[in-house]
Formats: C-alpha cells, sequence, structure tokens
C-alpha cells in the first residue's frame, strides 16, 4: 500500500520585500485624473485596487499588476458612478460613457461625492441629469394605423 503523501503547505510570496510604490503612485494618479481630491479616499481605494489586482496576477512584482490595478480603479469609478445616478445594470456601454464625460468634462464637479452616499451624492446627480444626452423626441408609444396590403404578384384579398 502506498502511504499517502505528506501536505506541503504551500508558501506564500513573501509581499514586504515587493515595492509597490510605483504602482501606488499610478493608480492614485490614475483616480486624481477622475476628479478624486480626498487623499485618504483615494489611498484607501489605491490600496484595495491594487489588493484585487494582486488576486489576478500570478506574480506580484510583474508589469500586469499596474494593468490590472488600473482595470480595478476604472470599474469602481463606473459601478460608482452609475449607481449614484441611478443607472440600471446594463451590457450597454453608452448611457454610462455619457454619465463619465458629462462628470470629467464639467468643470467644478468632484467625483469624491460618487463614494460617500450622502446629500452630495443627490447634489451631484441633479447637476449631471441636465448634462446627459435624451432621446429626441422622448420615448413614447405611438398606434399605427392599419395599411392595406396590396401584392403585384397575385391578387390581395385585403381591399
Amino acid at each position: 500500500m502506498i502511504a499517502p503523501a505528506e501536505a506541503v503547505p504551500a508558501s506564500a510570496p513573501d509581499l514586504s520585500a515587493i515595492d509597490f510604490g510605483p504602482v501606488r503612485t499610478k493608480v492614485a494618479d490614475y483616480w486624481k485624473a477622475l476628479r478624486l481630491t480626498d487623499e485618504v479616499l483615494i489611498g484607501n481605494l489605491v490600496e484595495d485596487c491594487i489588493n484585487r489586482a494582486r488576486l489576478r496576477v500570478g506574480r506580484p512584482s510583474s508589469p500586469e499588476l499596474l494593468r490590472r490595478a488600473i482595470e480595478e480603479a476604472q470599474r469602481r469609478f463606473d459601478h460608482a458612478l452609475a449607481s449614484a445616478i441611478g443607472l440600471p445594470p446594463s451590457n450597454d456601454p453608452h448611457p454610462l460613457a455619457a454619465a463619465r464625460a458629462a462628470l470629467l468634462l464639467t468643470p467644478g464637479l468632484s467625483a469624491d461625492s460618487l463614494f460617500r452616499h450622502d446629500a452630495s451624492t443627490r447634489e451631484l446627480k441633479e447637476k449631471l441629469e441636465p448634462l446627459l444626452p435624451r432621446s429626441t423626441p422622448p420615448e413614447a408609444p405611438v398606434t399605427m394605423t392599419p395599411v392595406p396590403l396590396r401584392f403585384w404578384l397575385f391578387k390581395s384579398t385585403d381591399h
């Protein structure tokens, strides 16, 4: 009979030796480009993005860590923006892209309130609503009048 192999604990990589400073700086700059100004909020979001990105990459020191951290920052920003302005989950990226453009291109608006979930979030929504595109004319169901059909190859029985 073969003896079962002894369980060898998998050694976790020593993350204290890895310098995440350049990644932290670039992700923080990305959050600032998205109009966040609160340094404490940015620091917390940066750490969270890096931690989530580390779960998706094989080696924490690989250059893919920065890409994954930026992707996580974009995902978190989009989710916060969608929930703040009341966009339903959808596969259509256009309404969210329009809201992002309205927020980033309007001077004087800060994205900090997206993560606060208080009265400032409501105020931001009220400021963004007039800037968001609306369908023209507004969508409304219209009744269609019956149209007689005439076939030229054979006689129609409609008239």
